[in-house]
């Protein structure tokens, strides 16, 4: 190796060295969020001592902007759309095996993203990008030869269920348990429809990993929820408890909310 590259690779290092200096993460915060020039936000995550990931939060994960636009997602879409004005309907759109990779492996990545976002507590972003991997999925249920097409489809299930999780928790942080329930009991429906398709379609072990992992996970978030709103209601009804009591009672359950929630510190500027 010339002593030109060796003192390239050393100011790499160097550099490298300093950036993750200024960055300061750790075992007790191993995340920061970054808002760049062009507004978009940058989740840097160090899940161990010798590997750092830089995440975009919209568009596509790494940040590279196909085509000139945000993902290939928006491409192929902006590709279905110009085709549709074109002929009249949608019959007939195609795309290759090449370009159907493409998608899954842009999905995949956003799939990564957004369990980073759930653990995060971003549910905004987790809902976006399971709406997003779902059209992915959908397109190819209607376009693709089924053998494509179900590389991305067979994992619906689990998208509906982050999806409806996703629009509870928002629901939630509005104080609107109702439309939360509604949410769930939407995915749970949701759910149960792509089953059946797994049926009939002869696609056994999918449909009874689907039943009993995501279905039983959005049952159980359900029937917190209706714990939940029983709790409030038991304590509404009880109108002889004095104030103190209610402000003691209040204190306990945030105490509990405290302890069971890990929030990890993520902008540490």
């Amino acid at each position: 190796m010339s002593n030109g590259t060796t003192q390239r690779n050393t100011r790499w290092v160097q550099a490298l060295d300093r950036i993750l200096q200024v960055i300061n993460l750790d075992e007790d915060h191993p995340i920061r969020i970054l808002t760049i020039e062009d507004g978009r936000e940058v989740v840097v995550v160090q899940p161990n001592a010798f590997t750092v990931s830089r995440i975009y939060a919209t568009g596509r994960p790494d940040g590279v902007r196909p085509h000139g636009l945000d993902s290939y997602y928006d491409y192929y879409f902006s590709k279905l759309e110009k085709y549709e004005e074109e002929n009249g309907s949608r019959d007939g759109f195609e795309l290759t095996e090449e370009e159907w990779d493409t998608l899954f492996e842009e999905s995949f990545h956003r799939y990564t993203r957004y369990l980073l976002f759930a653990g995060i507590k971003r549910w905004q972003d987790v809902r976006g990008d399971t709406d997003i991997n779902l059209s992915v999925t959908n397109l190819a249920r209607e376009f693709a030869p089924s053998e494509i097409a179900w590389r991305s489809y067979q994992y619906k299930g689990y998208m509906i269920m982050m999806n409806s999780i996703a629009k509870a928790e928002l629901s939630l942080q509005e104080d609107d348990p109702n439309t939360a329930l509604q949410h769930i009991d939407m995915g749970i429906q949701q759910i149960g429809v792509f089953c059946g398709e797994c049926l009939r379609e002869d696609h056994g072990d999918a449909e009874n990993i689907t039943r009993e992992r995501y279905l039983n996970n959005l049952i159980e978030f359900r029937s917190d929820l209706e714990a939940v709103g029983s709790n409030d209601s038991e304590n509404n009804e009880n109108e002889e408890i004095s104030e103190e009591e209610n402000d003691r009672d209040l204190l306990s359950e945030l105490e509990e909310l405290l302890n069971d929630v890990e929030s990890p510190n993520i902008n540490r500027e």
